[in-house]
């Protein structure tokens, strides 16, 4: 019993730890989550990554953020149908302010246009323990230069920088992955930024990738840490870990008593 209940501390302790730690991921294109990307060639790069990103929010009610025309609501239908199947629960709002993203898990964002106020009121959320995606490239502030600078000083919290450049071509190009989580082999590309670590920050460069021809090897994705499936076990595990120990505890002391002379 008593083990029992130190290992209950030692979990409740490390999942809040968890639950305090919120997650920032940004990309510097809008569209690699949208319908387009889960057609041939990228669906099973993009189903790779969705799975990546919902193994590393964890929880189970995730908002999208549809405000954006260019991504709008229509086109997240595929990423709402992936989601669902992981066992998330799915909301969508076209407005953004700090009541609106409380209480949810994690929150994506598809290229909007924020003002210093909403970027104000994400950093709080992410500080308070959300998990966000954000993603840059839509062109609401005139340039990439001009995307970059808005953005920056809020991504540098997190140990990120944008680029000044978009990276364009004819429709959307097939970025293909240098370095990423499993089974993302490619995603879809189309007139994004690159997203890379601050050499003095913790962020992390998440996704890399090549176009053909050029460039080669940036930073599609970043993050605030590395991502993927959280080495804290879910209570569930837990609790298998603790009768496990109960029960190579049981076997010890029988083997104990077979031992021990009449």
């Amino acid at each position: 019993m008593a083990l029992a209940a130190a290992f209950g501390f030692v979990a409740s302790q490390a999942i809040a730890t968890q639950a305090d730690a919120g997650v920032l991921v940004a990309s510097g294109d809008e569209w690699t989550l949208s319908n387009h990307a889960f057609a041939a060639p990228y669906q099973a790069g993009t189903t790779a990554f969705v799975k990546d990103l919902a193994a590393t929010f964890g929880g189970a009610n995730y908002l999208l953020l549809t405000g954006n025309g260019n991504v709008s609501s229509s086109q997240l239908s595929l990423l709402t149908a992936e989601l669902t199947a992981l066992g998330k629960t799915v909301q969508s709002s076209n407005s953004f302010d700090a009541a609106t993203i409380d209480g949810y898990d994690a929150v994506f964002h598809f290229g909007q246009g924020l003002s210093s106020g909403q970027l104000t009121d994400l950093d709080s959320y992410l500080t308070g323990g959300g998990n966000a995606y954000v993603s840059l490239g839509a062109g609401w502030y005139g340039t990439a230069a001009g995307e970059a600078a808005t953005w920056n000083p809020f991504l540098a919290n997190y140990g990120l920088v944008a680029g000044s450049t978009w990276f364009t071509a004819t429709g959307f190009v097939d970025a293909a992955v240098t370095t990423g989580p499993a089974g993302a082999t490619n995603l879809i590309w189309g007139y994004g930024q690159s997203i890379e670590r601050l050499p003095a920050g913790q962020g992390v460069s998440y996704v890399r990738g090549s176009f053909v021809g050029g460039p080669e090897d940036i930073g599609l994705v970043g993050a605030s840490q590395s991502l993927g499936v959280s080495a804290v076990p879910e209570p569930s595990s837990w609790a298998l870990m603790i009768l496990g120990f109960g029960l190579t505890g049981l076997a010890i002391r029988r083997r104990a008593s077979a031992a021990a002379p009449a």
